[in-house]
């Protein structure tokens, strides 16, 4: 039998977040390039944001057809959230200030390897500058295994970078994903629910 959704956030009506959604008036328009696989994904992080953030949409897919909205952004002030070689830290003032006024942030939502292989698919990314952070915040999203010691979820990584970018609050997207983890681990055993305090 299939489980009954909420309308509003597509959790299950047991797990259901609406009562810690709360929403936020973000200056910088975040786009979130969506691995399929990623969708069905109970845990995954990115439609938090969507349900939060006012200024949010996520794209489906893998490459550059399926991102072709790409094409439409402005090259001077989008930036790609990636951590590679060229990156621009946005916690470090002297690298930020290579950067015009930021009106708009990629984020690649997939594990590590899916969130490489879109990056390496999709060419159009490789018109905009690359930022990341010298210092990663604590990482709360202890529910999701991740296979690097620096792994954010998609939602910590944003509310990071849009604190970072516009002195944004991200404390309504931290305690937004606090209700998740709740949610998803509420009917846990307690010596199982105790591996993911944080």
């Amino acid at each position: 039998m299939a489980r009954t959704l909420c309308n509003n956030c597509s959790f299950s009506i047991s797990t259901c977040i609406c009562n810690a959604i709360e929403q936020v008036n973000n200056r910088v328009s975040v786009i979130i390039l969506q691995h399929p696989s990623e969708e069905k994904i109970a845990k995954n992080t990115a439609k938090l944001l969507n349900l939060s953030l006012n200024d949010c949409q996520i794209i489906k897919g893998e490459n550059n057809n399926d991102f072709a909205i790409l094409k439409s952004l402005p090259l001077e002030t989008t930036v790609l959230l990636y951590p590679n070689e060229l990156a621009i830290n946005l916690d470090e003032k002297a690298q930020s200030t290579k950067l015009n006024n930021i009106t708009h942030l990629v984020v690649i939502d997939g594990t590590w390897k899916k969130a490489y292989k879109i990056f390496q698919l999709t060419t159009l990314l490789n018109q905009f500058k690359t930022v990341s952070f010298k210092q990663l915040p604590k990482n709360r999203y202890v529910i999701r295994k991740a296979p690097r010691a620096d792994s954010l979820s998609t939602l910590e990584a944003v509310a990071h970078s849009l604190f970072l970018i516009e002195q944004l609050n991200p404390a309504p997207l931290y305690n937004l994903l606090d209700e998740l983890i709740q949610k998803q681990t509420q009917h846990m055993p307690e010596h199982v629910k105790a591996r993911y305090q944080y």
